[in-house]
């Protein structure tokens, strides 16, 4: 999936035709995370296990809003919400009747919906990142791979066209895969801030990890 002459001739540290080298990879995918505000989406997420049997396929709501705000609702057969105020989330699963409230850890590799709503001017330092272009579909193809070892995911890639998120893809030290397709989606529009507020029910148990 990735505008090969513009770059080529814009980069002197292309390694391969549409690829970056790893600084420039990284300048870019903060040149394309700096144009976002805000976002407002549609999304349909697989989740696939290391033989690819299939664990979940579900759809759903995302928003975002720098800094630090995001929420993700997806809708029935697994209702759940996590909502992040930008300095605590909540998770909200709606079978089981519980909210667990968490400090919001400022890792992308703990938490990869900091990568739209968090400060991309950090992402170098937590990740090594690489970077292509595809001439005929001029999409942007981003691979992060963490520094440290106590992320959450041993691989995030993103792809980006004309400025826009199209889909984001992990990959966990079991193989286990998540696939995220984003649709309908609203650049940088006002988003009210109660959609980043999380009342609990009444009937809800409530958990406190922090």
């Amino acid at each position: 999936m990735l505008l090969a002459a513009m770059i080529v001739g814009g980069f002197s540290g292309v390694s391969s035709a549409g690829q970056l080298s790893e600084m420039a990879s990284a300048q870019e995918l903060i040149k394309q995370l700096k144009s976002i505000k805000s976002i407002h989406s549609t999304f349909r997420q697989w989740v696939q296990d290391a033989k690819q049997a299939s664990l979940q396929d579900v759809t759903g709501t995302m928003w975002v809003q720098k800094p630090g705000q995001f929420r993700w609702d997806t809708n029935n057969p697994y209702p759940q919400s996590i909502i992040a105020n930008g300095e605590y989330i909540w998770i909200y699963d709606e079978d089981l009747e519980q909210a667990t409230q968490q400090k919001l850890d400022k890792h992308v590799g703990n938490t990869p919906a900091l990568l739209l709503s968090g400060d991309p001017s950090m992402l170098a330092d937590s990740f090594s990142i690489s970077a292509y272009l595809y001439d005929d579909t001029k999409e942007w193809r981003f691979d992060l791979k963490p520094k440290g070892e106590d992320s959450l995911f041993e691989l995030l890639r993103v792809n980006f066209k004309n400025g826009k998120l199209l889909d984001m893809y992990l990959e966990d030290a079991l193989g286990q895969t998540t696939k995220i397709e984003f649709s309908n989606i609203a650049l940088n529009s006002a988003i009210k801030q109660n959609v980043f507020t999380f009342d609990p029910p009444a009937n809800v148990d409530i958990i406190k990890d922090f």
